[in-house]
């Protein structure tokens, strides 16, 4: 019974210990947290702008890719017209 008050006095006393120290530490857990949360939002900020960046490159390789299927459709009508016309001269 005696070395249960013991070893719940010394179990008391190291969490009163603990509980002294938490408290002392909540500034500089406080200023740890608002320097975590900067960096998080200064990493959203970055990937939003990444996103946008990558839409706009998305949106101009889908426009390349247009112009370029228009222009091997525009060369392959072109080709064809003069095949056409050095058909017509054979005959």
């Amino acid at each position: 019974m005696l070395r249960q008050k013991s070893i719940l006095k010394s179990v008391l006393t190291v969490s009163f210990a603990l509980g002294l120290t938490a408290c002392a530490n909540t500034e500089s857990l406080e200023a740890s947290i608002a320097g975590l949360s900067n960096k998080v939002d200064s990493l959203s900020s970055d990937v939003s702008s990444l996103k946008a960046e990558q839409q706009s490159t998305s949106n101009k390789a889908q426009a390349a890719k247009r112009a370029a299927e228009q222009a091997a459709e525009n060369a392959s009508k072109a080709n064809e017209r003069i095949d056409n016309v050095v058909a017509s001269y054979k005959k």
